[in-house]
């Protein structure tokens, strides 16, 4: 491959695999192909007053960052690199939400200085002494790999009629049906949509493979668990899809067990 053969394969991916959904007539979703260290996927939202468009997170990242206990809005050395972060992508703090007012004409210039800014945002969660020592996917990874109840492979990918490979955590063999999983530390609108669009687009390869019997279900933290908004859980649930808590270890294991 050639150096363009290589930018269009990537700029390809990109555009292929990002989201954007209309709220309103005045807000957009936008779902990033990228994911933090937690695996969420990365998004913000574009609003427009008419005349500007305002590209925000909405207060979700300094939310989320807090949740894994890390905190950027108490005074020392790390809220100094958040800072110095936020100006050198030029976004602002307006009420615990980043924001950058833009013309259209710079928007898609906005929409990667965010992108990039919020990945690098997020790598203060891989800092956090707490969560250096453990992270929700590794202690999930961990229990179900040592576990005798479970037969379980890890880390694959399904092929999706958008020809897009969608990645799943686990697969299980549970009572002689193939169960998929994937681990989210929270569910959030984001994660709702991903997984879904995902579900979707792999719905004829998984036909083709396993028949009408799999299932996936998604496995989240206790904290995750008890925060789950109603709207979320339904959405999920029309589609089949369950949700599990990794501290009850006895509804995984009737679940998801051999």
């Amino acid at each position: 491959m050639n150096a363009t053969d290589i930018k269009n394969t990537y700029l390809n991916y990109i555009k292929e695999n990002a989201v954007f959904n209309d709220v309103t007539d005045t807000h957009t979703e936008v779902i990033t192909p990228f994911v933090d260290p937690l695996g969420e996927a990365i998004g913000f939202s574009i609003k427009s007053n008419g005349k500007h468009l305002t590209v925000t997170d909405d207060g979700y990242t300094i939310w989320n960052l807090s949740v894994n206990n890390v905190d950027v809005t108490k005074k020392g050395r790390r809220q100094d690199i958040f800072n110095s972060l936020l100006h050198f992508n030029g976004f602002d703090l307006h009420n615990g939400a980043i924001e950058r007012t833009t013309g259209k004409e710079q928007l898609g210039q906005v929409i990667h200085d965010m992108t990039q800014l919020l990945m690098n945002v997020y790598d203060f969660i891989q800092l956090a002494p707490s969560n250096v020592k453990s992270q929700f996917l590794d202690d999930v990874k961990y229990y179900f790999m040592k576990n005798d109840h479970y037969t379980v492979f890890p880390a694959f990918s399904i092929a999706g009629k958008s020809r897009l490979e969608h990645r799943f955590n686990f697969v299980f063999m549970s009572k002689g049906i193939s169960k998929i999983a994937r681990v989210h530390n929270h569910i959030t609108k984001q994660q709702v949509d991903t997984i879904l669009a995902s579900w979707l687009d792999t719905s004829e390869y998984r036909r083709k493979e396993y028949g009408d019997t799999e299932q996936l279900y998604i496995i989240v933290s206790d904290d995750g668990y008890r925060n789950i908004k109603d709207d979320h859980q339904i959405a999920l649930q029309e589609y089949g899809i369950n949700i599990l808590n990794f501290s009850d270890k006895e509804q995984l294991e009737i679940q998801l067990g051999k």
